[in-house]
């Protein structure tokens, strides 16, 4: 049935959220006859074709890593674990063994596996909030992340978020890897910001909280931001990624780090700093920064105020979700850019003054 079972609903998780353990120990699970929990499926109410052509008979809310498991073992993609024991008989050595391997050496237990009826749950509703928030239910003691809970959310703010997240500048030039929602989380934030620039002013934060509410905010009969403003602002940093995009190399090391990406968003909002801007500028920041760092009070260009200003950069790096700290970051780093000389990089820093220290918030990665 796997054909007609859909496993990626738009509110269910990204794949391979399990390591490779708890797949195999569900495995070892079935074999032993260890209680499974239930599954629930979606009964589809509205016609979804699948890649192959079929029909979609049903979605998946809850299981969906069981299963995963499950079709991995069958296509002997996953082993048993090194330590499977057979409770019924130890003198059974399947450890480590695949599917098709197990049928060779051990069959009845190979029969067990292919015999073992899934417990599942059929829900049929109209309601698609009402399937999200049994989703996010079933899911509470899993560790759903803060991008996982959002995903669950349909809407104006998901469908921008999924698409920005979809850009060359994510999936080509940064060596971030997509695990658990790592680009959408960056779409959401780059929605966030300008957000609240159009609506504030200002950058205020990008924490998880708010991009929740963010979500929230487009969403139902009478939503505090219209889908037409959440399309204006999914316009806007569609244009700053495309003018970042030709920056950047493939799998580039200065798009290695969320907090990194954020700033560099902030700054090429400016078309004077992306007109003025080039890769080996930003990678000679970065390497001027970490000098600045490594400096000591006796050293003579210690106490120039450049190297103060890349100091305090750095000090802001700890503050990943702070408005004050991305903002500032990204003056100090507009400011580098605009005054950048072949004979004096630094030059333009000096005449910047002292900013005010954010405080550090919790960081969401790293």
């Amino acid at each position: 049935m796997k054909g007609v079972v859909n496993l990626d609903p738009p509110y269910q998780r990204e794949s391979d959220v399990w390591k490779p353990g708890a797949r195999s120990a569900l495995i070892d699970s079935i074999i032993n006859g260890l209680d499974v929990p239930k599954l629930y499926f979606e009964t589809a109410t509205v016609r979804r074709v699948s890649p192959e052509g079929l029909a979609y008979q049903y979605a998946v809310i809850d299981g969906k890593q069981r299963l995963e498991a499950i079709l991995a073992f069958l296509a002997d993609q996953l082993k048993l674990a090194e330590d499977f024991v057979f409770f019924e008989d130890e003198a059974v050595k399947a450890a480590g063994m695949t599917l098709s391997t197990l049928q060779a050496e051990y069959p009845l237990l190979a029969r067990r596996f292919v015999d073992f009826e899934l417990p599942i749950v059929r829900v049929t509703s109209d309601s698609g909030d009402l399937i999200e928030e049994m989703f996010q239910r079933l899911n509470a003691s899993a560790a759903l992340n803060a991008a996982e809970r959002r995903n669950a959310l349909t809407g104006p703010t998901r469908d921008a978020a999924n698409t920005l997240a979809e850009h060359e500048l994510l999936v080509i030039r940064s060596p971030i890897r997509s695990a658990r929602y790592k680009y959408r989380e960056l779409g959401a934030k780059f929605l966030a910001i300008e957000h609240q620039v159009a609506s504030r002013q200002k950058i205020t934060d990008t924490k998880a909280e708010t991009l929740y509410d963010l979500f929230v905010a487009t969403r139902g009969a009478s939503p505090r931001i219209t889908a037409a403003d959440m399309q204006a602002y999914q316009a806007l940093a569609q244009q700053t990624l495309d003018r970042m995009v030709t920056v950047f190399d493939e799998d580039d090391r200065l798009l290695a780090s969320i907090g990194t990406v954020v700033v560099y968003y902030i700054a090429f909002r400016q078309r004077a700093f992306a007109d003025a801007v080039d890769r080996g500028k930003l990678a000679e920041f970065e390497q001027l920064r970490r000098q600045a760092a490594q400096m000591v009070e006796d050293e003579p260009a210690y106490g120039r105020p450049a190297n103060a200003r890349l100091r305090e950069y750095n000090v802001f790096v700890q503050s990943t979700n702070d408005g004050r700290a991305l903002a500032r970051r990204a003056e100090i780093l507009a400011t580098y850019i605009a005054g950048y000389t072949a004979i004096d990089p630094l030059g333009g820093l000096d005449g910047i003054a002292d900013g005010e220290l954010p405080e550090r918030d919790e960081t969401e990665e790293s």
